[in-house]
C-alpha cells in the first residue's frame, strides 16, 4: 500500500536483469562499466556518468550471445588505458586504435589493475569460440 491508499504499481518490482546461472559478474570501476558472463552469454552495462553518456549513449545493458563472437581484439594497457573488444556478425570492428576503441559499445575499457579480471573474460571468450569450432 502506497501513500495515501494508492496501490503500488507491481511493475516497478520486477527485476529486468536478472542473475544467471554460473554467472560471472566483473565490475571496472574506472569505466563504470559491469561485465556478467554465464554459459551463453556476455552482457555489457555501463554506469549512467558524463563520459559514458557522452561515448556511449544510454545504452543500457548490451547482451552478446558467446556462441556468436567471432574474434576480439585485446590492448594491453600502458600510456592509455587497455581494451577487450568483441567482434561478432553486424558488428563494426574498429580500425582507430584505442581512441575509436573507448567510443565502441563492444568494448570494455580496464586499467592494470583490472588485467587478472580481463584475462578470466578472455578465457571464457576463448573457450567458447573453440566450443564453436568443435560442433
Amino acid at each position: 500500500m502506497a501513500l495515501f491508499g494508492k496501490k503500488q504499481d507491481e511493475s516497478l518490482e520486477i527485476e529486468l536483469f536478472t542473475e544467471e546461472p554460473n554467472e560471472r559478474v566483473f565490475e571496472f570501476k574506472k569505466s563504470k562499466t559491469v561485465v556478467r558472463i554465464d554459459d551463453y552469454f556476455i552482457r555489457i552495462a555501463r554506469k549512467s556518468n558524463v563520459s559514458n553518456v557522452l561515448l556511449h549513449g544510454l545504452d543500457g545493458e548490451k547482451s552478446i550471445l558467446l556462441s556468436e563472437i567471432t574474434a576480439y581484439q585485446l590492448k594491453e594497457p600502458g600510456a592509455t588505458v587497455g581494451y577487450l573488444q568483441l567482434v561478432y556478425p553486424g558488428s563494426s570492428d574498429t580500425k582507430g586504435g584505442v581512441f575509436d576503441a573507448v567510443k565502441d559499445e563492444n568494448t570494455v575499457t580496464f586499467l592494470k589493475e583490472d588485467k587478472a579480471a580481463i584475462l578470466e573474460l578472455k578465457q571464457a571468450i576463448e573457450k567458447a569460440l573453440k566450443d564453436k569450432v568443435k560442433k
